[in-house]
């Protein structure tokens, strides 16, 4: 059932020399203008920012469970459409909101005829008929677990077709009858029957199967096949057109970040002032972290120095007439990465001093 909603996912980016501004979308219904194409990687800077702290102004449902699937603001250049989330293109797109898009107002973007251009610049795919889902505008970074669950699929969507849907795709069950969808990604992280926790690193995004740009197609779909649900809900006056609606699913009611332990490093290096050549070093992070803790010399080289569970420290010994530089990187519980380095130390030179009669 995913493979044949997804068969018409393509060309969800292109390209614009002047990308439109999230503060200067218009809502649907303005006037006609002259559209242009736009892509990778101007597509990068349009649409709403998912910043984690935005309200929606809905109430979750009971069964709310989902956090955003990044950390990071990052932005949202297609949602999903409750007129009918089939890919099956209507001629108008229905927002959680209530709010409609159509080809009689504001017009398609005649690249591409599934998509209907509302902003000044005529670059909007945020209106996309039948999308099935939510893209974020992810540029090959961390892809995370929007809840806890078993992976069921860790692969590509097709296998032995890498130009295919959403190409290299997880999926996770979270066993509440539904599970969540990771597509386009470029590296997976993760495999089949592997139990994750909120907020896990499972991949990086990408532009694998049809995608023309990297982002992240995110989507819930019914486990028994039943079809994709919007974790929205439905906020608009009348019913919602997309009867298979569970309400709104996010955790606390609006899209936030996962709470977790994000790594933060700080690197020091300084030498002892009655040992130049003695170089104290330490590194930390809020959390508990594995370091990797490298030592660079100044023609360049590079060599592990120490490796750590914990903050540390440790002290190293130079050469007179050496610059010095440590560089550290720590990894979380849940794969978030992050890394710092110090300031450059000079070890001088020796000062022998001078001979006088």
């Amino acid at each position: 059932m995913r493979v044949v909603v997804l068969l018409l996912t393509v060309g969800l980016f292109l390209l614009s020399a002047l990308p439109a501004q999230a503060a200067s979308a218009l809502p649907p219904g303005h006037q006609p203008i002259k559209y242009t194409r736009w892509a990778y990687p101007s597509q990068m800077t349009y649409g709403p920012i998912e910043n984690g702290a935005g309200n929606i102004g809905e109430a979750p449902s009971a069964g709310a469970f989902l956090t955003l699937p990044f950390m990071g603001p990052h932005y949202l250049t297609s949602l999903f459409d409750h007129c009918g989330p089939n890919y099956n293109v209507s001629g108008r797109i229905c927002r959680y909101d209530g709010a409609v898009a159509s080809a009689r107002v504001g017009g398609p973007d005649p690249g591409f005829g599934a998509g209907y251009a509302q902003t000044p610049g005529g670059h909007d795919y945020l209106y996309y008929s039948g999308h099935d889902g939510y893209d974020y505008g992810l540029y090959y970074e961390p892809v995370a677990a929007a809840a806890p669950g078993r992976v069921i699929l860790a692969n590509w969507l097709v296998p032995g077709c890498h130009t295919c849907l959403s190409g290299q795709t997880v999926e996770i069950e979270h066993g509440n009858g539904l599970m969540s969808f990771y597509g386009h990604l470029a590296h997976i992280w993760v495999d089949k029957g592997q139990y994750v926790s909120r907020g896990q690193v499972i991949g990086i995004s990408g532009m694998t199967g049809t995608a023309t740009g990297p982002h992240l197609h995110f989507g819930l779909y019914y486990t028994n096949g039943a079809g994709p649900v919007d974790p929205f809900g439905w906020a608009g006056s009348g019913d919602d057109p997309y009867a298979k609606d569970l309400g709104d699913l996010w955790l606390g009611g609006s899209p936030r970040f996962a709470s977790i332990q994000m790594p933060n490093v700080t690197v020091s290096a300084v030498s002892d002032p009655e040992n130049p050549s003695t170089i104290h070093v330490s590194w930390s992070s809020p959390g508990r972290m594995r370091f990797s803790v490298y030592l660079v010399t100044q023609d360049g080289s590079r060599k592990l120095w120490r490796s750590n569970q914990v903050n540390g420290s440790s002290t190293f010994y130079g050469k007179a007439g050496q610059s010095y530089w440590f560089w550290a990187s720590a990894t979380s519980p849940l794969g978030w990465t992050d890394g710092s380095g110090s300031l450059l130390v000079q070890v001088p030179h020796l000062n022998h001093g001078t001979i006088t009669s």
